[in-house]
């Protein structure tokens, strides 16, 4: 029986240490965006294994394709579904924080429902529904591989579980992780 995996892309070469105000997230979000991977940010060779026989799913942003790259594959599918949700932010310049907290603070606002200036947490679950009609009609040739973003794989799993498949409920934390989902047999 094929399988769903999804990965979280390999560690983008930014610098997250800095404070800066809400009003200058997207600025961060687009050097974040646009940068490659660090140079010592690599796969496991398990996960290059994992990537050669598989229909590789990329979203269109540089890390998510960067990511297969590192992998020695390219994508057969790219796509903005699959990217990352945009976060919330505040257009203020009087708190400074790291853009890690900034993030954090987002994300959790985001859940309860606030979006401004991002996507809602609503039009990401159903982008997530509709990544998984794709995930779906794919694996039904072989294994399915998504080079893709830690929060917006986290919905896909949600999804897929949703829909009997077993796996975790987080696939990845940090870089290079991964899940494996399969079809729940009957």
């Amino acid at each position: 029986m094929n399988k769903i995996i999804l990965v979280r892309h390999g560690e983008p070469d930014v610098k997250t240490g800095e404070k800066i105000s809400g009003a200058e997230i997207p600025s961060f979000l687009n050097r974040y965006n646009d940068a490659p991977l660090k140079p010592n940010s690599l796969p496991s060779s398990r996960l290059i294994f994992l990537s050669t026989n598989a229909t590789i799913v990329c979203s269109d942003l540089k890390r998510s394709h960067c990511s297969a790259q590192r992998c020695n594959v390219s994508p057969d599918i790219a796509d903005a579904l699959f990217s990352e949700s945009i976060p919330p932010h505040f257009q203020n310049n009087l708190l400074r924080l790291k853009p890690t907290t900034w993030l954090l603070l987002s994300r959790l606002l985001w859940l309860m429902g606030f979006s401004l200036h991002g996507e809602s947490f609503k039009s990401a679950k159903k982008r997530a529904t509709d990544a998984v009609d794709i995930l779906l009609h794919e694996v039904k040739r072989r294994d399915v591989l998504l080079f893709g973003h830690g929060l917006f794989n986290i919905l896909i799993a949600k999804e897929l579980r949703k829909r009997g498949y077993n796996g975790p409920k987080v696939p990845a934390r940090n870089f290079w992780e991964y899940g494996v989902y399969k079809k729940i047999t009957e």
